[in-house]
């Protein structure tokens, strides 16, 4: 063993300190940039090792990060890349074997289940991941296989505390917040921070004031007594629904007057302002069961003489997006900064009612 193994384990840790470090930034931008720093390190790590296929492995993950941070098109980015790590598989076996072809693999896995959903994406990253580590013990990157065994073990907790929610779907319930109390904004207000950047948070004053002018807006999601989620969907007038939807950039400032009253046989818009849900809570699931709630509220306005004419949600989150995709909104437009606005139209209010 020389100077150079023992840089290589350094450079390792270093890089999984950044990559641990990323998921606490609320930034996806900053999140980015220190996932770069770690594929980079990773990158290092395996050059001094002298093990090529992990090294081009690694430059394609940098390659990767680096078009996430400027293109955010995971799915585009994937296919682009899917030739580089054809050519990989050939070199690499020249030089090292089979072997070479673990992280090869690894690194297409890790490139599909990005555009899958969440459970698909840990699965995946189980499997890419078990792949890395028998790599790293045969190539003797110890500290890059110790990393990679955490994710692991990581990723089937994060597989069993989810399925656990989901075998308990069905003590949910779903209750109208008739008051505004300090418990329930600080519930709120949490959810919001874990889901949501800065950029998109309110204050409590402006949760107030929003809630006085519309108090039937806010509806709980409860796990027995605990709050895991909730729904603030907002009558709007139809100007306020009008600008929303001609706004080339992310329509965030909601003022007073924007909001109005919902009322009988007149035309009525809404505004899902947040579908929020604890992340532990996020799935399948939990999206169509909001969806059933969400329906089914339609529907008894509609009996009661309530008409509406347009729904409009911005998804900034990936739960909002799945909620929103299950219960068949239309993709409007996706902002600069990746925000995405959905909408049910008249016409498609009428289907989703029925």
């Amino acid at each position: 063993m020389d100077i150079f193994f023992f840089l290589a384990q350094i450079s390792a840790v270093a890089g999984w300190m950044f990559l641990i470090l990323s998921y606490y930034r609320d930034d996806i931008k900053k999140l980015l940039k220190m996932q770069i720093v770690a594929c980079a390190l990773e990158t290092l790590s395996y050059l001094l090792l002298g093990a090529w296929a992990g090294l081009f492995a690694c430059l394609l993950d940098l390659a990767k990060a680096i078009l996430y941070y400027k293109v955010d098109r995971k799915e585009i980015i994937f296919y682009a890349t899917l030739p580089f790590y054809v050519v990989l598989a050939v070199f690499a076996l020249q030089s090292e074997g089979w072997i070479s072809l673990l992280p090869t693999i690894g690194g297409i896995i890790d490139g599909f289940v990005l555009t899958r959903n969440k459970t698909v994406a840990t699965v995946g990253s189980i499997v890419a991941s078990s792949l890395w580590v028998i790599y790293d013990i045969v190539v003797m990157a110890y500290a890059a296989a110790v990393s990679d065994s955490i994710l692991i073990i990581s990723n089937f907790f994060v597989l069993f505390l989810g399925y656990s929610r989901i075998l308990h779907i069905n003590r949910l319930h779903i209750i109208k917040c008739y008051y505004l109390t300090k418990s329930i904004s600080a519930n709120i207000i949490r959810l919001d921070k874990d889901n949501y950047s800065e950029q998109y948070l309110w204050d409590i004053d402006k949760q107030k004031t929003i809630f006085k002018i519309n108090p039937d807006s806010i509806v709980l999601i409860r796990d027995k007594k605990h709050t895991v989620g909730y729904v603030n969907y907002l009558t709007i007038t139809e100007d306020c629904y009008e600008r929303i939807r001609r706004a080339q950039t992310f329509y965030k400032d909601i003022r007073p007057e924007d909001i109005t009253t919902m009322r009988r046989h007149r035309r009525n818009y809404l505004l899902l302002e947040s579908v929020c849900v604890s992340k532990s809570y996020e799935s399948q699931k939990m999206a169509d069961f909001i969806n059933r709630h969400f329906r089914n509220f339609l529907r008894n306005k509609h009996r009661l003489g309530y008409n509406f004419y347009g729904i409009e949600s911005i998804a900034v989150s990936d739960f909002e997006k799945l909620f929103l995709e299950t219960a068949d909104f239309a993709n409007i437009k996706t902002y600069r900064e990746g925000e995405i606005l959905f909408e049910l139209d008249d016409i498609a209010v009428a289907k989703y009612i029925r």
